[in-house]
């Protein structure tokens, strides 16, 4: 796939994994939308030739589908989505519980599950025509969850068995609309901060996505994802195991 003149909208791309691909894609060619909720950080990403975005809050019902209205207008159409933006929170539910951890539960469940959903349903029509790649980041603790952080595994099995039904609507629909996984590995991103020993890094990560978007493969098992899904399917109790404190 030559990304020269390909239209592209990235979610969460001023910082970690998202500020890479927009930068990548970028160098290659790419016509790239973005978003952020830091504006300093925001107008540094767009201040990069051929990148464009907005500061937009994906948490609530209506971010997502703006933002794809507003990228979609202002690139011509889609080729390409990728829903990289995510949070993760670290959670106790034996001890104390409050109204506070109930709404920042809730933040994180539709940041990282309902907001891709809503994403792939507004950037559906534009990617009919253009027979385009919807691309979701999802995590190895999808499959082997960590204690410290059940909801952010949560939403990322839920999400990476939403794209497996998104994909089996689309094959069926014979659109050619290739909907992908990014099956990712622990990367040094701010949402790491504190527990990066090992730690991919975003350039790393991203340069291994493009490369699966272009192949248009359906899962991109991106570094040490490759041989954790080896250990998963032979040996699941030791895949457990090896991130279970992680």
């Amino acid at each position: 796939m030559d990304f020269h003149g390909t239209r592209a909208l990235v979610t969460g791309g001023t910082s970690g994994i998202g500020a890479a691909l927009v930068r990548q894609l970028a160098e290659r060619g790419a016509l790239v939308a973005t978003c952020g909720r830091d504006e300093g950080r925001l107008a540094e990403t767009t201040g990069r030739a051929g990148v464009t975005g907005w500061v937009a809050d994906l948490s609530g019902p209506a971010g997502n589908a703006e933002l794809v209205a507003r990228a979609a207008e202002a690139l011509g159409g889609l080729d390409v989505v990728v829903a990289n933006a995510a949070v993760q929170h670290q959670q106790s539910f034996t001890g104390g519980w409050s109204t506070a951890d109930s709404a920042a539960v809730l933040a994180e469940l539709h940041t990282n599950l309902a907001g891709p959903i809503a994403l792939a349903g507004a950037a559906g029509p534009h990617l009919r025509r253009s027979r385009g790649v919807f691309t979701a980041l999802t995590s190895a603790l999808a499959y082997s969850p960590k204690k410290g952080a059940p909801v952010y595994c949560a939403t990322k099995a839920g999400l990476a068995v939403f794209l497996r039904a998104l994909r089996y609507q689309w094959e069926d629909e014979a659109a050619g609309v290739c909907v992908q996984e990014a099956l990712m590995p622990l990367v040094a991103t701010p949402m790491t901060a504190g527990r990066n020993d090992g730690a991919m890094s975003p350039d790393d990560a991203a340069r291994q996505i493009i490369a699966g978007i272009a192949r248009r493969v359906p899962v991109v098992a991106v570094g040490r994802a490759r041989p954790f899904r080896v250990v998963r399917r032979l040996v699941p109790g030791v895949a457990d195991a090896m991130l279970r404190d992680g």
